[in-house]
This record gives C-alpha cells, structure tokens and sequence, in this order.
C-alpha cells in the first residue's frame, strides 16, 4: 500500500506540473481522470453478521468522469477487487463445522451518475474546497470464487494438485450451474477534497446489490455425497471430512437462498481534470467568455 502511495503521489505532482506548464488553467475541463485503491468486503453466507472489518481485501480502480453541470456528473470505472470468506473465522458452531471457504478475484465495470451536494459555479478551479456527493448506477459484474484443493478425497485417496487454488464453478457443489457474469447496482456516498486547480482527493464508500448467490459458490443445500462421480468436486462440496467430521445427507442447508450476496468498497482516488483537448477537441474558446470586438479600418465591427 505505501508503495502504490508513493506511485500516486508522483502521478499526481507530474500532472501538475504538465498542467502549469502547457494549459491555460481558464479553459474549462469537463473530464475527469482518476485512479484510486482502497478495500473490498464480500457479504454473504461467509461472513459475519455485525462484522465490519473481518474478511476485508483490496481494490483498484481506474474512473473517467464527465461534468454535465455545476452540480451532476456521469462516471464510468473498471474496478479489480478481491473478496474472502472462510468458515474457521465464523463465531458460531454450526458455521465452523461446515468448513466452507472462498477467494474471489473479481472485475467491476461500473457506470454511475454523481450529484454534488454543493453546485461547482463558475468554472472548474472555483470549486469548492470539500464538496459531498451521492452516486448511484448499474455494474456488470465478472466473479470467480476458488478454494484450496483438499488433501485426499473422502474414501482417503490422495488428490492431485492437493493445496492448489481452483475455480468452484466448474465443479457445480450444489448442482448449479452458474455464469460468471451479473448484474450489481452500486450506490454510496463520496466527500471531494481541492487540493489544487486541477487535482481532488475523493473518499468514497459504496455497497453493491448483485443479483447472484454464487459469490462465495455456497447458496442452498447439500447434494449429496452419491451426487458426484467426480471425487474432486465431491470433497469440494462437503469439507466436513477434513476436520474430521461426517459427511452430510442430501438436502441438509449449506446456504441461505433467500438473501443474495453483496460487497461494499471503501476507496481513496486521485482525480485529475483533463485538458480540454485530450480527446481531439480544440478547447481554443472554452471558458473563456465573450470574444473580444475586432477592428476594421479603424472602426469597431
């Protein structure tokens, strides 16, 4: 962390430095770049309840904002976040009994609208010192839970790749099949700080509701242990032989269906208004005002 920090930083005062030096800071600017990291907590049948801080992993995100007026703005983002849940962390005996754990490495596309709380009059480098915004918007979400593949199987037979992380979903644990694709609807809250003309410092924390259980591959009940011919995906979808316990009857609860799973980000992002002409426009009058009258022969036009 204190490293990407460093990175930041030196992002940050390059820019700055560039924009003193080749932009007019009258011109106005409408896009807003940004790159940020923060935290990632996964919500769902291996969490928690009450748990704020257990669990907690990573994320990095890259934003394109567009300013439509003093006070509304669009933002598009591809988030990289990584999530977990483990039975052994769970307060409860019925949850550490099951012995079910997750890693996920997950991708965010996300675009959402952003109201300020304060109108941004004037033009950019007027704005506000601190500014709170709310956002809202839709995500396409690309998830794919992993767990450690077990020792032996549960006849005792050695496994392959025994320790080695692999993918849940092509093993189907509860005889589901699921893509690795869904829909999340984020929303949060966001607090803006000036820092310069042309950089802000946001802090932003947001939920997101998927339409998916599978986050974590857990969701309904047991199969069964005569459901698979696989021996691996047997031993993955009952670990309960791996503590020493027996295995469990077809139709016993593994999951909760009824709620579907979630994930909150707390971020820390760099934002850096791009010269007008970043995307092929000219920004010549931009912000600029009225032109100024010409003279013909001596005579105002």
């Amino acid at each position: 962390m204190k490293k990407l920090t460093v990175v930041f930083l030196f992002i940050c005062l390059t820019f700055e430095l560039s924009a003193q030096s080749f932009y007019n800071r009258r011109i106005e600017r409408q896009w807003i770049a940004s790159f940020g990291t923060g935290t990632a907590k996964y919500f769902g049948d291996l969490a928690n309840s009450g748990e704020i801080f257990q669990s907690t992993r990573y994320n990095l995100e890259a934003g394109l904002e567009y300013r439509f007026n003093p006070r509304i703005s669009a933002r598009t983002a591809l988030t990289y976040f990584r999530i977990h849940g483990d039975d052994k962390d769970a307060s409860s005996d019925g949850r550490s009994v099951r012995n079910l754990s997750f890693v996920g490495n997950n991708f965010e596309l996300s675009a959402v609208g952003i109201v300020q709380l304060f109108e941004e009059t004037g033009r950019y480098y007027q704005r506000p010192i601190i500014n709170v915004n709310v956002f809202a918007g839709i995500a396409l979400l690309y998830f794919q839970p992993k767990a450690e593949i077990p020792a032996t199987d549960h006849n005792g037979n050695a496994l392959a790749d025994a320790g080695k992380m692999t993918g849940l979903r092509q093993y189907q644990t509860e005889l589901v099949s699921y893509g690795p694709v869904t829909l999340a609807i984020p929303f949060g809250i966001g607090v803006k700080f000036k820092i310069s003309p042309f950089i802000n410092v946001g802090v932003n924390g947001g939920y997101r509701y998927t339409f998916t259980d599978y986050l974590d591959d857990i969701s309904t009940v047991y199969p069964g242990e005569g459901a698979f011919s696989d021996p691996l995906a047997q031993a993955l979808s009952d670990r309960r032989p791996e503590i020493g316990l027996p295995v469990l009857e077809e139709g016993h609860i593994r999951g909760n269906p009824d709620n579907k799973d979630g994930y909150f980000m707390f971020s820390i992002r760099g934002e850096y208004y791009l010269p007008p002409n970043i995307f092929g426009g000219s920004g010549r009058n931009r912000g600029r005002g009225p032109k100024r009258p010409r003279y013909k022969g001596g005579k105002r036009r």
